[in-house]
């Protein structure tokens, strides 16, 4: 089942393909026999590549959510914005005794003395009504912090659980670094502390 939804709505690219190929030998054939029935095969693929165009537009999967969530949260970071990034953070965020206002007041503490880009695709693995996402972000801490390492840039791995609210969106309900050691949000913004 979920291969059908990852071809159909999310990844429908060979699908097209195949279509295409059907299409084109079905026209092929048209040309050299004028006979109807490649005539209508040929007719039939372009119609079924436009309609399944028309369902991967129309149907937006709990992956592809995820990763409007993902883009969202990318984007408030890129742009210092920390209220739109803790919009997409549950209120049922929990890690260990850290609530969705603990790990507020430590990104909007952190946030401002911290560059963060995002290397690579994120691995997003679905299941049970929630997602885990494993994502690499290069974490460059700005000079005029007391921290370790300012102005060295830091590859960490983090992996955050994901979750719709009863509202419909998929927000994040946790997250923990994995790489290169595991370390909450919380305790990393304690590190970027400005002098």
């Amino acid at each position: 089942m979920d291969l059908i939804r990852h071809l159909l709505f999310e990844n429908p690219l060979s699908l097209w393909i195949a279509l295409g190929l059907v299409a084109v030998a079905a026209g092929a054939i048209w040309t050299r026999t004028r006979s109807e029935k490649a005539l209508w095969v040929a007719a039939g693929s372009v119609m079924a590549g436009l309609g399944l165009a028309v369902l991967a537009w129309a149907v937006e999967t709990d992956r592809e959510k995820v990763i409007r969530t993902l883009d969202m949260m990318a984007s408030a970071v890129e742009k210092g914005q920390t209220t739109a990034l803790i919009e997409r953070v549950s209120p049922e965020y929990k890690n260990g005794r850290f609530s969705k206002d603990d790990l507020a007041e430590a990104v909007t503490a952190a946030l401002p003395r911290v560059r963060i880009s995002g290397t690579g695709d994120p691995t997003i693995t679905m299941g049970d009504g929630e997602a885990t996402v494993q994502q690499e972000y290069v974490f460059q801490i700005q000079q005029g912090s007391d921290a370790t390492f300012a102005g060295v840039q830091i590859p960490v791995t983090w992996e955050g659980r994901f979750a719709p609210d009863p509202d419909g969106q998929w927000r994040l309900r946790s997250a923990i670094a994995i790489k290169p050691e595991r370390i909450t949000p919380e305790e990393a913004a304690r590190h970027v502390r400005q002098n």
